[in-house]
């Protein structure tokens, strides 16, 4: 019994350890995950997955992307990963997979937030127990590390967000093959792995920028 609450303690004061020093560097955790998800992240890169971790965010430096958004929310499964008992809350994907996400994190950071203002992933690299589980298209590049579903950080309406999304997507989409799915709410996808766009039912003829224009 007391090595077991030593060991839950000696989590908590390394989760709070990591937290600290995070938002003290100035590292965007700080300003787009919520605390406990940021808690929760902590604990959890100590555990199995802890040198895969330190080796994805290592990748991420290199490619000049890591401080784009957290690495907390690049490996979020989704938001939702507590209604599916396939899902955890956070993965890092196989190695292969990594320069995938490369160009998406490049036209969030070049191309989308100076148009939306500051983002958070809500969904980020799925296996495929958890893309089943959380309805996902059968051909998501969320299996390929290559997408991310995003909310804004700051207020905004869906049509602001939709007018804000659609000529953004019109203008660079082809060139930089951006697929653009808007969701309910504010709730939105992109990816870097085709030019396409789509609706809440993952059809092109839902598309909200279809709709506008």
């Amino acid at each position: 019994m007391k090595r077991a609450l030593a060991a839950a303690l000696l989590l908590i004061v390394a989760a709070a350890a990591i937290w600290l020093l995070l938002t003290r560097s100035g590292a965007p955790i700080a300003r787009t995950v919520p605390q406990q998800d940021a808690d929760l992240f902590a604990v959890w890169r100590l555990g199995a997955a802890k040198d895969e971790v330190v080796a994805i965010e290592a990748y991420l430096q290199r490619e000049g992307v890591a401080d784009i958004l957290p690495l907390a929310d690049i490996l979020r499964s989704d938001a939702r990963w507590r209604t599916c008992k396939a899902a955890q809350p956070f993965a890092v994907p196989p190695r292969r997979l990594w320069p995938a996400i490369v160009p998406t994190l490049r036209y969030i950071r070049d191309e989308l937030v100076p148009v939306t203002g500051p983002l958070r992933v809500v969904s980020g690299y799925r296996d495929p127990a958890a893309n089943s589980c959380f309805r996902g298209a059968r051909a998501s590049r969320h299996l390929r590390f290559a997408a991310l579903d995003l909310m804004p950080v700051r207020a905004l309406s869906r049509a602001d967000l939709i007018a804000r999304l659609c000529p953004l997507h019109a203008r660079t989409g082809a060139r930089d093959k951006v697929g653009l799915g808007i969701y309910t709410i504010t709730r939105f996808h992109i990816d870097t792995a085709g030019y396409r766009r789509w609706g809440a039912d993952y059809s092109s003829a839902t598309s909200p920028c279809l709709i506008r224009s």
